[in-house]
């Protein structure tokens, strides 16, 4: 019962923290969705593809601004990482910094393949 009951917090948890904020026409809650997204190295989401998201709910060109520039700050931190690093860890990189640093897949690969060989 008690095992039941954490992995309910955590799933509650984790679906907070990752999930658009759908209900808000609030600027600063679209620039902090952008932030977490960007520093994730999560794929960038589309105007069309976040008002798909919504289903009809209000959405303001200053909330689809607010979450590119969030984005783009995130952005700019999660390919300032070591690559490399990012790599032997086995992070996800899904190809955002590719227009950023054109060496982080480079590194990215060579650490990530580092832990595969066994160096």
């Amino acid at each position: 019962m008690r095992a039941i009951l954490i992995v309910m917090v955590s799933l509650f948890l984790a679906a907070c923290s990752s999930t658009a904020p759908l209900t808000s026409t609030q600027d600063s809650d679209w620039g902090t969705y952008g932030l977490e997204r960007g520093e994730k190295g999560w794929n960038f989401e589309s105007k069309e593809q976040i008002v798909a998201l919504l289903d009809g709910k209000e959405f303001k060109t200053s909330n689809y601004d607010a979450y590119v520039a969030g984005y783009n700050k995130g952005l700019q931190e999660y390919c300032g990482q070591d690559a490399f690093e990012l790599g032997t860890k086995e992070g996800v990189y899904t190809g955002v910094c590719d227009s950023i640093n054109k060496d982080f897949k480079y590194e990215y690969l060579r650490g990530y393949n580092s832990t595969k060989r066994g160096m």
